[in-house]
């Protein structure tokens, strides 16, 4: 098993057995990987499953798994495997309640994901911090800080084919990340999420995430489901890799994908 899987099955085993009756539930949509350095997209369909619960003590926690399948026309790496994954656990907990509204969180997560058509072969971060966090009946801000550890390979063989020693194309650090994010109601049925994120270590930026997402209430369809739109933008910061007399390590240093899929629960 690799490392991202091996760290999301054994942070869920951890607190498993402490918690409540935890919701387990099916994720099933389609999903287009867009490259625009190449205008490239890369549709597919994807399946996935999500745990969430409340242990007894009050801390929450989650995670999820998704396998992607991608239809690669475009061929962005000529060596693709059209398969890939990612993975995120997370647990969080109280600290201190200012007001009512207001409060302070301790949170850590880890977030992985393996062999996308951009050209990561592995990435995953695993972090911990605190969080404050402003609740209001229609809408909610946080802002959290959080240190920890990235790690971002990138697949050889574009980079091969641009002159790269196939051996010299990870980069691991410690790092601390800082993200901001707000939900908004915005109708009985339908909440807007947005998250602005940033990776750095102590001499650069590694990697910029904004990801905005809408989800609807479709229990009218299939009782307990929601149905999600998302979009997360993600650009990676490259001169990690790069090499004297060579080209950028990739022609391209961003991706978005971009998600239509519905949650059902596993029992309801």
């Amino acid at each position: 098993m690799n490392k991202p899987l091996t760290f999301l099955v054994v942070g869920l085993s951890m607190f498993h057995p402490a918690a409540n009756a935890a919701d387990w539930a099916l994720m099933y949509g389609m999903h287009d990987t867009f490259v625009s350095d190449e205008d490239s997209h890369t549709v597919g369909a994807d399946i996935g499953i999500s745990l969430s619960a409340l242990t007894d003590s009050g801390i929450m926690m989650g995670g999820s798994l998704t396998f992607f399948a991608d239809y690669d026309h475009d061929e962005l790496d000529p060596d693709y495997s059209p398969y890939w994954h990612e993975a995120d656990a997370h647990i969080q907990g109280d600290l201190y309640q200012f007001t009512p509204a207001i409060g302070l969180d301790w949170l850590a997560r880890f977030d992985g994901k393996q062999n996308t058509v951009s050209g990561v072969e592995k990435q995953f971060k695993l972090f911990a911090g605190i969080g404050a966090q402003y609740e209001a009946s229609a809408f909610s801000l946080g802002l959290k800080a959080l240190g920890g550890y990235y790690n971002l390979e990138i697949d050889d063989d574009v980079p091969r084919s641009r002159g790269y020693p196939t051996n010299d194309l990870k980069h691991d650090t410690a790092a601390y990340t800082v993200l901001a994010d707000g939900q908004l109601k915005l109708n009985t049925k339908t909440d807007g999420y947005i998250r602005l994120q940033q990776y750095r270590d102590n001499d650069q930026w590694l990697e910029n995430q904004c990801e905005l997402t809408v989800s609807y209430d479709s229990t009218e369809w299939i009782k307990g489901s929601t149905v999600y739109m998302s979009a997360e933008y993600t650009r990676y910061n490259l001169d990690p890799y790069q090499k004297a007399g060579l080209a950028s390590v990739l022609p391209w240093d961003s991706d978005t994908l971009l998600r239509v899929y519905m949650k059902v629960p596993w029992r309801e």
